[in-house]
């Protein structure tokens, strides 16, 4: 083989006349001279010291080291470009500020209570972004792999992307005042058999069973209950649970609000459920980009501080004629 070093418009050339077939075709495609084009394809075929293409008056046709060669270079060409794009995106970014368009997707537990907050906090900082969230399944939303970040409490698997473990999220048990009232307060763990649940359904399937975690010691306990009502989706749990339904598993920042407004009350606060881990994902070529890159920084930050970014209270069942119409029509 000659030495030298292969000039990367040589290659270009070179796949550039085997796409098209012919030096005609590939000189009316790029505006470079066929006589320019030839030249290149020699010079590359010297440098490699192979034949590459057999040539006639009428068509080119590759030879074996040809096709070879090509198939190497088409990935080869796709992979350059994509490194100039990101290192195009990172100049603009550090030239112009972060700007653009921020695209997310949250799971139902985290979108209003936690997602939209941090996401006011980056625009106020980022005036120039134009952020989209949308919540997982609904029947409108993007895919996970379709969008910059999505934000859960498990990592998805999928190829391609990749999982970054934000922080691990407190949970708690809560009923509303009048249903203690009416049904008592379980005192242990195996006396929530004799109450209402409120559950969260996983996507995969029915809830799972509710782990309990002492506070006082290293002992645990698993409810296995028939719950009462089951959704998908934390703010109706919640409302759920304030309407005096049942009891719910909530996570302690969500709840916080209507506890100190005694909408809502903790129930064996020495037995809270198993703490949930919160992640966001990313395909990795996207995270090359200031943009991202400074949005999961700041929700890593954020969930250190989560209790201060959920101030929306649910009403009582007082403040609404129906619900004081169902309230009383209970026994």
């Amino acid at each position: 083989m000659s030495a030298g070093r292969i000039d990367l418009a040589l290659v270009e050339a070179f796949v550039l006349v085997m796409k098209s077939g012919s030096l005609t075709k590939a000189e009316s495609l790029s505006g470079v001279s066929k006589a320019t084009l030839s030249r290149q394809l020699t010079r590359l075929e010297e440098l490699l010291g192979a034949q590459l293409l057999l040539r006639s008056s009428r068509r080119i046709a590759p030879t074996e080291a040809g096709r070879a060669f090509f198939a190497r270079c088409e990935g080869l060409l796709g992979e350059v470009s994509g490194r100039l794009e990101t290192a195009r995106t990172e100049v603009q970014e550090l030239t112009g500020g972060v700007s653009g368009r921020l695209t997310l997707l949250s799971d139902t537990q985290f979108s209003t209570s936690f997602v939209c907050h941090v996401v006011r906090i980056f625009l106020e900082s980022h005036p120039n972004v134009r952020c989209q969230l949308d919540v997982a399944n609904g029947a409108q939303a993007p895919q996970i792999g379709e969008v910059d970040c999505y934000v859960g409490s498990a990592p998805p698997d999928l190829p391609d992307l990749v999982a970054k473990l934000l922080g691990r999220l407190a949970y708690g048990l809560y009923a509303s005042p009048q249903y203690l009232a009416r049904h008592g307060t379980p005192q242990t763990p195996e006396a929530l058999a004799q109450h209402r649940m409120i559950a969260m359904r996983e996507p995969s399937g029915p809830p799972s069973p509710l782990r309990l975690v002492s506070q006082q010691a290293s002992g645990r306990h698993v409810v296995r209950t028939e719950p009462a009502f089951e959704t998908n989706d934390h703010w109706v749990m919640k409302t759920f649970c304030i309407d005096g339904l049942g009891i719910a598993p909530l996570p302690v920042f969500f709840a916080g609000p209507e506890v100190a407004q005694g909408v809502l009350v903790p129930v064996l606060p020495q037995w809270p459920p198993e703490a949930r881990r919160l992640y966001c994902a990313y395909q990795r070529q996207r995270y090359m980009g200031q943009k991202l890159r400074a949005f999961v920084d700041l929700m890593a930050r954020c969930v250190a501080d989560i209790g201060s970014y959920n101030h929306y209270v649910g009403s009582t069942a007082a403040s609404s004629p129906a619900r004081r119409a169902r309230s009383a029509a209970r026994p």
